[in-house]
């Protein structure tokens, strides 16, 4: 039988209004200081590099480079949610250019498809659907999408397929002003080939000129896609058939090494945000402890750590 998701709750019904008044508050500071961070990171693996040039600072620097890719993607998210910054127009332009961009992606364009996402999990209108229904896999069909993610071709063919529909496509659809052509736009390639001579003349400067092809386009082409792939894996796949407003997503456990790789800025505390959209991240673990508190522990769906996750859906 078909799997049917329809929300019950109202987040008032889950925590106190007074928890909920404090779970939505958003500091414009710390939004901007988990982007600002990201960057951090990826300059000082750089400096790293630079410092200490051999096989090792390079791969860590490619990893580590990879994660915090993720994390702008995590954050361009936020964005799309409207959760970085109070201002309206601030946040769809931080994260726009800050995190969208830099990582060949669009604000806009992803929120019009991932809203549909959270109005639709796991029915047959969910968007992300074929991210998870086929869980579980065999071991044969995990390895091979991870060597092709490794390898680069997932990265190579989704890109290509990406920018080719973009230039093929006529900008008819619209939302919240900004023209969209499936998942971007015209001008949005422009918006990426712009922030992406930026990077290149920034680690140009910081170290030679092939920093960018190194440290920017081998991670996003390459771990980026891996991270990503097991991050999707971690948020929805495997979870139970009677699916409700507790088990249609995933909270998962992270250690210190799975949050710099796979899990970067709270993104593990994905029930949490489908129970609470309004919730900027940083709040995200907070929320569980409060759930906790109020002794919910065996409604949720959770997993302790992504290995053991990923052994739960792979056979």
């Amino acid at each position: 039988m078909e799997k049917v998701y329809t929300p019950t709750l109202k987040p008032t019904d889950i925590l106190s209004k007074e928890d909920i008044q404090y779970l939505r508050t958003k500091s414009d500071f710390k939004g901007l200081m988990q982007i600002a961070h990201a960057w951090i990171v990826i300059l000082g693996c750089l400096f790293v590099y630079t410092l200490f040039p051999n096989a090792i600072t390079f791969a860590v620097a490619v990893l580590l480079i990879a994660g915090r890719q993720l994390g702008l993607a995590i954050l361009m998210h936020e964005g799309a949610h409207g959760l970085i910054t109070n201002n309206t127009k601030t946040n769809n332009r931080v994260s726009q250019w800050l995190c969208a961009f830099p990582v060949w992606s669009d604000t806009y364009g992803y929120r019009h498809y991932h809203l549909s996402h959270h109005r639709h999990t796991q029915t047959k209108d969910d968007p992300d659907l074929s991210l998870s229904k086929p869980f579980p896999v065999t071991r044969q069909s995990f390895y091979r999408k991870v060597l092709r993610d490794v390898f680069g071709i997932s990265g190579v063919t989704q890109r290509y397929q990406l920018i080719f529909k973009t230039l093929m496509s006529s900008d008819i659809t619209k939302d919240d002003g900004k023209r969209i052509s499936g998942f971007q736009n015209k001008d949005t390639l422009y918006g990426i080939l712009i922030s992406n001579i930026l990077i290149f003349i920034t680690f140009t400067i910081v170290g030679e000129w092939y920093y960018y092809f190194s440290f920017w386009l081998l991670p996003l082409f390459t771990f980026f896609q891996l991270f990503l792939r097991i991050r999707n894996i971690a948020e929805h796949a495997g979870v139970t058939d009677d699916c409700d407003d507790f088990n249609n997503a995933r909270t998962t456990y992270a250690n210190i090494f799975e949050r710099a790789l796979v899990a970067p800025y709270f993104v593990n505390y994905h029930l949490e945000h489908h129970l609470f959209m309004f919730v900027p991240c940083y709040k995200l673990k907070e929320a569980h402890k409060m759930m906790l508190k109020n002794n919910y522990q065996n409604k949720l769906e959770t997993k302790t750590g992504y290995i053991s996750l990923l052994r739960s859906v792979i056979v």
